[in-house]
């Protein structure tokens, strides 16, 4: 979609699987960098009938997402194919992975709640994600940013490097990893040696994704 800047009237488009479905936002002119409120995606429409509600039993990411509108506060940034973008869902360990993530010249985001994080995952790709277990004080089964990752389609969920962190986890355990549908898991009391665990990690999962993306290649699958 192509929009144009209030403010010095520069146009430039945004990736439509970029933006929000019936939702407005706010985006940072690249010339300017003046804020932009984009609502002409937006169409008049009856409002639908109210669905039914779930059974009791039945638990899902979009269930667990309090119907908020976070769009109107939340501005899109656009990043370049190169960028490397992350998204840190840990606030009790955040300088330890706001320095980290800045030395290897990661653009690092935020959520202020579990159903933030939902949104934001859904508006932006990111490279990097990292969970801390105890995130928005909930178990990780009623976490809607965990569950929304357990969820996704595979083919996005692959792009994806997810680490979790807490002290229940034995630091780079494969097993526990594959428990969790993680990357990478990383007790707490290990943060000390992050740059040589997370270079191993990151070294692994390339090579993994290497081999993986040519055997689709040579099955005509890529």
């Amino acid at each position: 979609m192509q929009i144009a800047c209030t403010q010095c009237k520069k146009a430039f488009n945004i990736p439509d699987d970029k933006i929000p479905k019936d939702q407005a936002f706010n985006v940072g002119c690249p010339a300017c960098k003046a804020k932009i409120k984009v609502d002409q995606h937006l169409k008049k429409e009856a409002p639908a009938p109210p669905t039914p509600a779930p059974a009791a039993d039945t638990v899902d990411a979009a269930s667990m997402v309090v119907q908020e509108d976070f769009s109107e506060d939340d501005e899109l940034k656009i990043y370049g194919d190169d960028d490397k973008v992350a998204l840190l869902l840990d606030s009790r360990h955040k300088d330890v992975w706001t320095k980290f993530l800045g030395e290897k010249e990661y653009h690092v985001e935020e959520a202020r709640s579990p159903e933030h994080a939902v949104h934001k995952i859904k508006i932006t790709e990111y490279d990097l994600v990292i969970l801390d277990e105890a995130y928005g004080n909930q178990p990780l089964e009623k976490n809607a940013a965990y569950q929304n990752l357990l969820e996704m389609p595979m083919t996005t969920r692959r792009k994806i490097f997810l680490i979790m962190v807490g002290g229940n986890f034995k630091t780079m355990n494969n097993m526990q990893a594959f428990q969790y549908s993680a990357n990478l898991v990383i007790n707490e009391n290990d943060l000390d040696k992050l740059p040589q665990v997370i270079k191993k990690a990151l070294n692994e999962h390339e090579t993994f994704y290497k081999v993986f993306k040519e055997s689709l290649h040579a099955l005509g699958k890529s």
